[in-house]
């Protein structure tokens, strides 16, 4: 149905708002099923961690570092500032 035939004042076909009412239901049907779905892989899975516990290391992992060289990184300084105005942008994105 285009926009302008939306406009128009005309009684609606019985026929459209059964089709309607019909599309309707079927997807009412289909969430639900998914819905369904959802739930029983969730079942499945067990509980999920909270986002606390996920950060927290596991108690079984040693954490002795001996043999092992600490590795950190560090950006590098940004070039000296010249006091270009046209180059600020650069030298700000650079920090």
């Amino acid at each position: 149905m285009s926009p302008s035939d939306m406009i128009d004042d005309r009684p609606v076909s019985m026929n459209h708002v059964i089709a309607i009412e019909a599309t309707m239901d079927e997807m009412k049907s289909q969430h639900e099923a998914t819905h369904q779905m959802l739930q029983d892989v969730l079942t499945r899975l067990g509980p999920i961690p909270t986002h606390s516990a996920c950060h927290s290391p596991a108690p079984s992992i040693p954490t002795s570092s001996a043999g092992r060289k600490k590795v950190s990184l560090k950006p590098s300084f940004p070039p000296e500032f010249s006091g270009d105005r046209a180059s600020g942008k650069a030298f700000l994105t650079s920090c």
